[in-house]
Formats: structure tokens, C-alpha cells, sequence
């Protein structure tokens, strides 16, 4: 499905009153498409007429402020994480390459990284997202969850044989 298709999809879907479906979908297509601005725009318009005024600003804040409204919910939403560029990186995760967007937003970043690495002396670098599968290679590492469930089966086993044996030989000195 294409991006032109799937836009589509959600002007229908807030058009039938599906907003919050809607901000889904427009969040998962900002991660695949984090170097469209208009996504992130058209998610802060959603975002806006819904009254979230914050929310708003946190994806209005790559966009250059043409409007009051614009201007007012990055203030709203600069106030809310205490103007920390680094709470901002945190929260915005831009995975896309920032060599091709607006000399505005490229600008807005550096800036918020510059403000990220003064205060908190830290930058977070966000790779972008493949969305291809990776083969994996060699045997698969087993994660927590895995290991909860295996190693007390496998320790049950364990008690099991070793009582077997015992058993075994409690009955051979009982008979000799």
C-alpha cells in the first residue's frame, strides 16, 4: 500500500471519528517515514483539533512556527518536559536522515542536541529502522522469558534422575 493510499485510509478513518486509530497509524508511519514532515504535521493537526495541546507541539517542534497556534503548543509542550532538549530526543526518537529535511528542522535539531549535550552531557543517537527481517545467524540466544521456563524443567529433570539413582541404589543395598 502506498503512502498516498494509506493517508487516505486515515482521513477516513477521522472523518468516521476513528481518531485514535488514526494517531496509530500516523505514528507508525512517522517511523517509517520519519523524513516526512507532513506526517508529523499532520499528527499535530490531530492532535490539535482533539485538544491535546502538548502533544501537538511535540510534533509541531521540527516544524517552523508559521502560526500562533504552532507557536503556542511547542511552548506548551517545551514547558511540560522543562525546555531539556534531551527529554525532547527522548521522546521525538528521530530515526530518519537528517541531511534531507527542511534547513529549519535540520536546525531545531542540532539545537536540541547542542541543549541535550550541555545539560545532560549526552546526545541519544537513534539508528534508523529496518523494517526487513534480519536472518539470524548461528543458534538463537534465548532471552529472560526463555530462561524461566527452561532451566527449572530442565532442573526438575535433573532431581528426577539423580532420586532414580538414589532409588537404585537404596534397593541394591537393601537386597545385598
Amino acid at each position: 500500500m502506498s503512502l498516498k493510499e494509506k493517508l487516505d485510509k486515515i482521513d477516513s478513518e477521522i472523518e468516521n471519528g476513528l481518531k485514535f486509530k488514526a494517531t496509530d497509524r500516523l505514528r507508525n508511519l512517522i517511523q517509517e517515514n520519519p523524513n516526512e514532515i507532513e506526517l508529523w504535521n499532520k499528527l499535530a493537526e490531530l492532535y490539535y483539533e482533539s485538544g491535546f495541546l502538548d502533544s501537538a507541539g511535540k510534533y509541531w517542534i521540527l516544524t517552523e512556527p508559521t502560526d500562533n497556534r504552532i507557536k503556542k503548543c511547542v511552548e506548551i509542550y517545551e514547558k511540560s518536559v522543562n525546555y531539556s532538549g534531551y527529554q525532547i530526543l527522548q521522546e521525538i526518537v528521530f530515526r530518519g536522515d537528517k541531511s534531507k529535511l527542511p534547513e529549519f528542522t535540520q536546525k531545531k535539531l542540532l539545537e536540541l542536541e547542542s541543549d541535550s549535550k550541555g545539560k545532560a552531557n549526552y546526545v541519544p543517537k537513534f539508528s534508523p529502522k529496518s523494517n526487513k527481517q534480519r536472518p539470524k545467524k548461528g543458534s538463537p540466544k534465548m532471552d529472560f522469558r526463555d530462561k524461566l521456563t527452561v532451566y527449572p524443567i530442565v532442573g526438575i529433570f535433573i532431581f528426577l534422575a539423580i532420586c532414580s539413582i538414589i532409588g537404585v541404589i537404596t534397593v541394591i543395598k537393601w537386597i545385598f
